[in-house]
């Protein structure tokens, strides 16, 4: 198969005709006129290579079939008649020059999008090379002390010559990271399903109380269906479910409960009649029980196995780990494959970081305790992000881990400076139609069932759930940072970058967006969200990126490939670390700032 691929530009003239001639007469096929045909259709000034591709075929199987394999042979630049050196991609038959040939476009820096979020870093093609690039990061000389946005080095008290100035475009990072060799993936164990169903249902929309059992009278429905009676029938459906699922939560805490109240009674037995042994207590309360229950013996028993699983991870993890285990519990408990691997210490680690979670995103959950009369106090207040897990140790408050008179409001969108731009939103951008996305080309609105658009659902344009992410305390000097508690697949948005909007700030940490023309500062020092606490990593698993909501542009948070339980980090850039004199805290293996300060 022979085809010739137009690629960059210059004149048509066919130096390779003594090559195409000897190909042709190889072949048995004169194809010289009907090239010179096809490159009269291309437009002037267009360097034109051939590309020869071939196929190696098997005779026919029993059955028919014929396989059949493609092998690239050769590229010829047919303005100079030479060889070219080539590479096929693995994910389609398509030209690339060489690196020594002509400059390659480096894709780690290209922004992260629908369309690449299958594509993990081993699909990349592996290099070794680094090239060096002018930062996205930039610098400012301080006009005052210590920056009081800055995460990675918050515990540091030492004045500093500079502090880092953060822009987001679409080339950052700017450093390639190095590839790894490709490893087959790891399945998930049963106690990781596990604790990851708990994480999802604590940053689901689910409501768990008592108050949820309650649900409006029943829809009729009688033919057509108008706009208003279908929404009564989603609440209603809505409605039905937080029901069920809380029903469940309530059968699983009466269970695990009656395993505790079961044993106490055997113990009961035994002081009422010394002589009994263990033994017989245990079958004369299952007696008592079967009498009451209406069930065999041994259905009783059966269903024991498993209540007994949710009084083990219920004394492990608390009744929140319980309460906010998903379907598949059930069969974790019956079959106990999982017990045996850690789960009760996992569990006791991330007790704390369990009940944060719960008691600010579900502060209801509390009142299905009342069914067993053992409602517990709330332990947690306030926003999901003011408080700092502390791995199996009681969380602290956010503003405890600063000096006095640190405050940080947490808002979920930014907030124009009207001292600086009035109610202008320097974010806006003129030149772009308002209702397109500038990626998917789709129509763009805070309406639903009106938007098109699905670049970043979790942050645009659909229904929008608490990021699974928590703010941890690291033990690297570090200070503070953000953890992932579900998996964030590649190119899926983390959050918005999001602070107050204005412009002027000298020294301390801003983001800068928008044009030469028209700049802006997004200043996190007093509000904003968890993305100011992400720290600086050598080799990130995030990246910042421009897009384009409603014509306005924002600076999200964009996952490379983030699993469960892993530090969120950016790279900070040369920039960053230029003049700044201290070592970087990553801790990885190709750290390229760690022999700094």
């Amino acid at each position: 198969m022979i085809g010739a691929a137009p690629l960059a530009s210059k004149d048509h003239g066919l130096a390779a005709g003594p090559v195409i001639s000897q190909l042709g007469n190889l072949l048995g096929n004169d194809f010289s006129d009907e090239l010179k045909s096809l490159l009269s259709g291309v437009s002037g000034g267009t360097d034109l290579f051939l590309r020869i591709e071939g196929s190696v075929c098997s005779s026919p199987d029993g059955d028919g079939t014929r396989h059949e394999r493609k092998l690239l042979l050769g590229v010829i630049d047919l303005k100079n008649g030479r060889v070219v050196a080539a590479r096929r991609q693995a994910t389609s038959h398509t030209y690339e020059p060489d690196e020594t040939s002509t400059d390659r476009h480096d894709t780690s820096n290209q922004p992260l999008t629908p369309q690449s979020r299958a594509h993990t870093p081993s699909d990349e093609h592996a290099s070794c090379k680094r090239r060096k690039v002018v930062g996205g990061l930039r610098l400012r000389r301080p006009t005052v002390g210590p920056s009081p946005v800055e995460s990675e080095s918050d515990m540091d008290d030492e004045p500093r010559d500079t502090v880092r100035q953060v822009h987001g475009d679409t080339r950052f990072p700017q450093r390639k990271p190095r590839q790894e060799p490709a490893v087959p993936t790891m399945e998930p164990s049963s106690t990781d399903k596990l604790i990851g169903g708990i994480w999802r249902q604590l940053y689901s929309g689910t409501r768990l109380s008592r108050s949820a059992m309650d649900v409006d009278s029943a829809v009729r429905v009688d033919g057509v269906v108008d706009g208003e009676v279908f929404r009564r029938l989603n609440t209603m459906c809505l409605q039905y479910y937080n029901r069920s699922q809380s029903s469940r939560v309530l059968e699983m805490i009466v269970q695990a409960y009656w395993i505790e109240c079961y044993e106490a009674r055997i113990a009961a037995l035994r002081l009422e009649d010394p002589t009994r042994s263990p033994t017989e207590a245990r079958i004369a309360a299952l007696k008592e029980a079967c009498a009451t229950l209406q069930w065999r013996e041994k259905d009783l028993r059966n269903r024991m196995a498993i209540w007994r699983g949710y009084k083990e991870i219920k004394d492990a993890g608390g009744w929140v780990s319980l309460v906010f285990a998903s379907f598949g519990i059930y069969r974790f408990c019956k079959y106990r494959k999982g017990f045996g691997e850690g789960l009760a210490s996992r569990l006791r680690q991330i007790r704390p970081s369990l009940e944060v979670a719960a008691d600010t995103l579900h502060p209801e959950w509390r009142q299905l305790l009342d069914v067993i009369g053992q409602q517990s106090p709330r332990c947690y207040d306030g926003h999901p992000h003011e408080w700092v897990t502390m791995n199996g140790r009681v969380a602290r408050p956010l503003w405890s881990m600063y000096p006095p008179g640190f405050r940080y409001q947490f808002i979920e969108e930014s907030i124009i400076d009207r001292d600086k731009f009035g109610d202008d939103d320097p974010r806006a951008v003129p030149e772009i139609d308002p209702h397109v996305c500038q990626l998917c080309q789709q129509r763009q609105s805070d309406d639903i069932q009106v938007n098109r658009c699905a670049c970043f659902p979790s942050v645009f344009g659909g229904p929008k759930c608490p990021p699974p992410v928590q703010l941890f305390h690291t033990w690297s000097g570090k200070n503070n940072g953000v953890i992932a508690r579900c998996d964030f697949e590649r190119g899926m948005a983390i959050g918005e970058f999001v602070g107050l909007i204005t412009d002027g700030i000298e020294g301390q940490d801003v983001m800068v967006g928008g044009t030469p023309r028209r700049p802006y500062q997004i200043f996190q020092g007093q509000t904003g969200n968890f993305t100011r606490f992400i720290n600086h990593s050598c080799r990130p698993n995030s990246q910042f990126q421009k897009f384009h909501w409603l014509g306005t542009e924002r600076i999200i948070v964009v996952s490379r490939g983030i699993a469960a339980g892993s530090e969120i980090t950016v790279d900070y850039s040369d920039h960053y670390w230029r003049r700044l004199d201290k070592s970087c805290l990553c801790g990885e293996p190709g750290c390229r700032y760690s022999k700094r300060g």
